[in-house]
């Protein structure tokens, strides 16, 4: 390797790495060298001569792009062990991309052996979707302290998409699969505003992230609640309004009012109302009120997309860890309530993801199995404010009949719920 081109190694082999990081990489030049566990995915995209494909959904299509040439390595095989170590050691950008960061003991000694005894500078990106990401990296991988050279940084990634099986949709579609001999598609809109912690940048003379187009930040917890606590919100509480709607995909809330009403006025009123007032000093444009807007219409925009199909399926998995105390929509309710705003759109997510978990219950039943769903250590107050909220969505998700009032905001007593 020439000690001058820059190099990525990429750990995980999934709808991140594949569809954003690896695929920008290319687009600069860089080295790509991926670890992946998957044997059949690593030598398929072998096979194909070091190339894979992936599906961009524009707004206007859905455009199959290929990706070449990578190295695709299997961390479990000792000969591919040796050349990803020596991948890692020349590197200067490694990114991680593996399902949760309870992944990270598996990686762990692959990057110490990897990163202890390289001499080049490297950034170290955990793309896992949690807040602290890298500082968990970080004390997995060098417990004792870091080398000066190796940084590790937080990202935050709105992008959505991600990956296809289904025959039928595949060919109705026309998506091109992972590689020949792979059943599955990667479908990723077009989207490449990633925001990267900058303090996890080494500052070394001459050193410089190949992935300089992103934008680096001083403070990323305000783009990670964000994310968290409007991107993930706001999509979670539509999908469980999608589901009880009948819909499949979310492009289905084109042309339905509630998209507008429920959806958008929660990102502007709800989130808005507590994000704006936290972080307004901070002098970050996304905080201003006009920075705001355009951050909530343009991912309105995108939520719907009709080339994304986006399937209401993926949006709402696993509903009960999303209504963890910290998660997404209850971490968000309890954000507005603090800042004196009434999360009544966001309440009303709850009580329909509540209705989807447990569709014959009482609303003391409902309330008792949210409840449940905390830790002991839950401030009494906070607790007690968030059910009383979801306590008033919930006769208005419970007796809401779709296929009789498809529109919920047209309802008189929601109407009324929503003015009060």
């Amino acid at each position: 390797m020439k000690a001058d081109r820059p190099a990525i190694v990429g750990i995980g082999a999934g709808a991140i790495q594949l569809g954003l990081w690896a695929y920008y990489a290319r687009r600069t030049g860089a080295k790509v060298t991926i670890a992946e566990v998957d044997a059949a995915r690593v030598a398929a995209i072998r096979k194909a001569g070091g190339a894979y494909w992936i599906n961009l959904a524009r707004f206007d299509r859905v455009e199959p792009v290929q990706v070449r040439p990578v190295e695709v390595l299997n961390p479990l095989v000792p000969a591919d062990r040796v050349r990803l170590v020596a991948a890692l050691r020349g590197a200067t950008d490694v990114v991680t991309a593996v399902p949760s960061t309870r992944d990270y003991v598996k990686v762990a000694a692959l990057l110490a052996d990897g990163l202890a005894d390289g001499a080049r500078p490297v950034t170290v990106y955990a793309s896992e979707n949690e807040i602290g990401a890298a500082r968990r990296l970080e004390r997995a991988v060098f417990p004792g302290g870091i080398p000066r050279r190796v940084g590790f940084a937080d990202t935050v990634i709105e992008r959505m998409g991600g990956p296809h099986v289904e025959p039928k949709f595949l060919r109705r579609i026309g998506l091109r699969t992972i590689a020949p001999g792979l059943p599955t598609a990667l479908l990723v809109e077009d989207f490449d505003r990633i925001v990267v912690e900058r303090a996890g940048i080494p500052r070394a003379p001459g050193y410089s992230t190949i992935f300089g187009s992103f934008l680096a930040v001083r403070d990323i917890r305000l783009y990670e609640e964000l994310k968290l606590y409007g991107h993930n919100a706001v999509h979670f509480m539509l999908g469980c309004l999608a589901r009880l709607k009948g819909y499949e995909v979310m492009s289905d809330f084109n042309g339905d009012s509630d998209f507008g009403l429920l959806g958008v006025d929660a990102l502007r009123h709800e989130t808005g109302g507590w994000f704006r007032k936290q972080y307004r000093k901070g002098g970050d444009v996304v905080a201003t009120d006009e920075g705001f807007e355009r951050w909530a219409v343009q991912l309105s925009r995108r939520i719907v997309n009709p080339y994304l199909h986006d399937a209401v399926d993926r949006v709402v998995r696993d509903p009960a860890r999303k209504l963890a105390w910290n998660d997404r929509i209850i971490g968000t309710m309890r954000r507005a309530i603090k800042a004196g705003v009434a999360p009544r759109r966001y309440a009303l997510g709850v009580a329909a993801a509540l209705r989807i978990l447990h569709p014959r219950a009482t609303r003391g039943a409902a309330l008792g199995e949210l409840a449940g769903g905390w830790d002991d250590t839950v401030p009494t107050r906070e607790r007690r404010a968030v059910l009383v909220a979801v306590a008033e969505a919930w006769p208005l998700i419970a007796h809401w009949f779709p296929r009789r009032s498809p529109t919920l905001a047209a309802l008189p007593a929601v109407r009324d719920y929503l003015r009060a």
